[in-house]
């Protein structure tokens, strides 16, 4: 029972976990390769998670709604476009059209075109050619005007009206009317008045903007991380630019330093991007806006860089000047101060914390003294604060971006501790719980550390079967899933082991499950009576062996490498000698565990080898013994050469010519055994026929020799 509180674990770990590599698929990562730098390293955070979590999630129904970025068409579409879209919500195709029309007429002729829309169209419209032409204080009249209307008679431009209020003053720079404007927006929002376009949320970024160019740091990260805790991409985006300039600007940072929410978003700056400390960032007075996209920023802030970027070093001396007691965000500052390598601060920094992050630096802190048992303690505590759902990056269409579950991670490295510990069950469950980031290493102990009763053990009590899932609209098949690969991994090697029969009920799949079966049915048949019968049961065996030997023997990792499909190069197994973290008995069953041969496709040899006996069975002369030793060989020429001409050479030792043996091994023609079993009998009647033609007149002799000795035996007798 104390197996599965770990395993559960898997599920929600199940999200696709991804580490690009180029020329090859998304390869999972392993921590078992370097154990200890697995267990001394701390991984990076995202900036996007932290930055999403300096507030509490809002709890309110205001909603983020922005284009998101990747390669669709909307991404890469223009502003004009993105504006008539939007124009478009909640209008008839006539008023589309007018609307349309005064867009493209001339501002004297605008309002002409518009003629017979509601007054709110008209004045909305206005209000923006005039904002986009430049005219702010037009723009500001025609909005008001818009605001006057009763609420009744501006349900569809009332909200946009005040939005775009608030930015016309705020660029004519009455700085408290647009914030006045901003907040009546949200009021009005909250109130229930219809938001398609997500200007409520919006809002807080252009009230940030403003803030932000008013020198107001303080407020201006405020309002963007209240952006960002209402899902908001900008506003995280935004959080990610003032970040870095607050660093490219001491007098900024020393404001920064005094505000707790503040204080949060460097830590976790510092946490999630250290790399980047010193880079010439755009120094603070710069007119750049937060929330620009980084080409444009690159753009506008050419006129003027920062000499006087902070380091990591200049920054810690900052926050230890302001004080460490009075610190909020200390557990991401203590995770940055351990991956920049200051341990006795980071130590200080985590004993002040009790978050799950906090415990995962003390824990590695422990392991780095020396004090497993410490370390154990800490990494319990962490597993128990990280949510199941907790993921560190961002999803986006048409980008595979990458995103950790940090407790898989955690799990995952107490099955590190576990197995240096020969406590290979234990193990076993805390790596199949990361299991969907950490395939490998759950993986690696499955196959090569636990026994093959010990895995069946597990599976039985922990990994139902999992139904085949369906293709999709595309005909794609579904990734497998952890359960799915564990299962498969178990019946694969109680083939290898021979216990097939106990094989097939792990084998989920029908169609392989069907193959397993012919393949036993095939086994059973090589005990038949006939040589003949025997052989031709050892063949078949050797074709399903060879043509489906990757999914039925195949080892998941070294070296056949069927995690995927045999097409890339297996990676070497961990290395388990001399290595820290490490337990006595692994490297025993890991060479327990090893494939027969431990050769790359070794399941061709065990093909190679099945077709060898099946053609001892059989006359070297016939036709069905040159074809197996025919597929025999070329089964290997492309695995093991050496072995191939072995085979080959025996063949020309002890077959008959053919007339394809040119292409020997390339070009094989399918074996008549029905002939060869007959064979033998031929040769003794051929035999027999050859003697006696030859050899009549020596039979003659023989028969009258053979009448003289009688004839004489019994005259013999009769004189007696």
């Amino acid at each position: 029972m104390y197996i599965r509180k770990f395993v559960v674990l898997a599920f929600a770990c199940a999200l696709p976990i991804t580490a690009a590599l180029a020329c090859g698929p998304d390869f999972p990562q392993d921590l078992l390769d370097n154990r200890k730098a697995s267990l001394f390293d701390l991984p990076e955070g995202t900036f996007d998670f932290e930055a999403s979590r300096l507030l509490p999630k809002a709890d309110d129904h205001l909603k983020a709604v922005e284009v998101s970025p990747g390669y669709d068409a909307d991404a890469d579409a223009d502003a004009d476009a993105v504006r008539t879209k939007a124009e478009a919500i909640g209008l008839s195709a006539a008023e589309i059209e007018k609307v349309a029309a005064m867009r493209a007429a001339s501002r004297s002729a605008a309002a002409a075109a518009g003629a017979g829309l509601a007054p709110e169209l008209i004045g909305y419209t206005l209000g923006a050619i005039a904002f986009k032409s430049g005219d702010v204080g037009e723009a500001i009249a025609h909005f008001r005007a818009v605001l006057a209307l009763s609420p009744v008679d501006r349900p569809r431009r009332g909200l946009w009206a005040q939005y775009m209020l608030g930015r016309a003053l705020a660029m004519n720079g009455d700085t408290e009317g647009a914030i006045a404007a901003f907040e009546t927006l949200r009021e009005r929002a909250l109130s229930g008045a219809a938001d398609p376009l997500g200007l409520a949320v919006a809002s807080f970024g252009e009230q940030a903007r403003i803030q932000w160019h008013h020198g107001n740091v303080v407020d201006a990260v405020k309002s963007y991380a209240t952006q960002a805790a209402h899902g908001s991409r900008s506003g995280r985006a935004s959080l990610l630019f003032v970040a870095r300039s607050i660093l490219a600007h001491p007098d900024l940072l020393d404001k920064a330093l005094d505000d707790p929410l503040s204080q949060r978003l460097l830590a976790a700056y510092f946490y999630a991007r250290s790399g980047e400390f010193a880079q010439d960032w755009p120094a603070a007075g710069t007119k750049v806006d937060p929330d620009a996209e980084a080409s444009d920023a690159a753009d506008a802030s050419t006129a003027r860089k920062s000499s006087t970027s902070v380091d990591i070093e200049g920054f810690l001396a900052a926050v230890q000047r302001h004080g460490l007691d009075h610190f909020d965000g200390a557990d991401r500052l203590a995770a940055g101060a351990y991956r920049a390598g200051h341990y006795p601060l980071a130590a200080q920094l985590a004993a002040k914390s009790t978050t799950p992050l906090a415990a995962w630096v003390r824990a590695k802190l422990a392991l780095r003294s020396g004090d497993q048992a410490r370390a154990l303690r800490e990494y319990a505590t962490a597993a128990k604060g990280f949510p199941a759902d907790e993921a560190w990056g961002e999803e986006m269409e048409g980008i595979d971006d990458y995103i950790q579950h940090p407790l898989c991670r955690v799990e995952t490295e107490r099955g590190v501790l576990a197995l240096g510990r020969d406590e290979y069950l234990d193990a076993m469950s805390r790596l199949y719980a990361g299991a969907a980031e950490y395939w490998p290493d759950a993986a690696y102990v499955a196959e090569r550390v636990l026994t093959v009763d010990e895995l069946k053990g597990f599976v039985d009590r922990n990994v139902p079967a999992v139904p085949k899932k369906p293709k999709d609209a595309n005909g794609d098949t579904p990734p497998s899933t952890p359960p799915e690969q564990l299962r498969n991994l178990l019946a694969r090697r109680l083939m290898r082991v021979g216990r097939r029969d106990e094989a097939l009920a792990y084998f989920d799949d029908p169609a392989l499950r069907k193959k397993a079966e012919a393949l036993i049915a095939a086994h059973h048949d090589d005990r038949a009576w006939s040589p003949s019968a025997r052989a031709q049961a050892l063949y078949a065996q050797a074709r399903i062996t060879r043509s489906d030997g990757m999914e039925l023997f195949g080892t998941e990792l070294a070296p056949d490498n069927a995690e995927w499909g045999g097409e890339y190069p297996p990676q070497e197994l961990p290395s388990t000698k001399g290595k820290a973290f490490v337990g006595n008995g692994e490297a025993a069953r890991v060479a327990a565990s090893a494939a027969q041969p431990d050769a790359r496709f070794h399941y061709r040899y065990v093909a190679a080898d099945l077709a060898h006996q099946a053609a001892a069975l059989l006359p070297p002369r016939s036709q069905a013994y040159a074809a197996v030793m025919c597929e025999a060989t070329g089964w290997m020429l492309d695995t093991d050469l050496k072995r191939a001409s072995g085979l080959y050479r025996e063949y020309v030792r002890n077959g008959a010519h053919v007339a394809w043996a040119a292409d020997f091994g390339k070009a094989c023609p399918q074996p008549d055994f029905k002939s060869a079993k007959w064979l033998p009998w031929k040769q003794h009647y051929w035999q027999a026929r050859h003697w006696l033609k030859h050899g009549w007149p020596f039979v003659l002799v023989a028969f009258g020799a053979l009448f003289v000795l009688v004839a004489v035996r019994r005259r013999r007798r009769e004189v007696a």
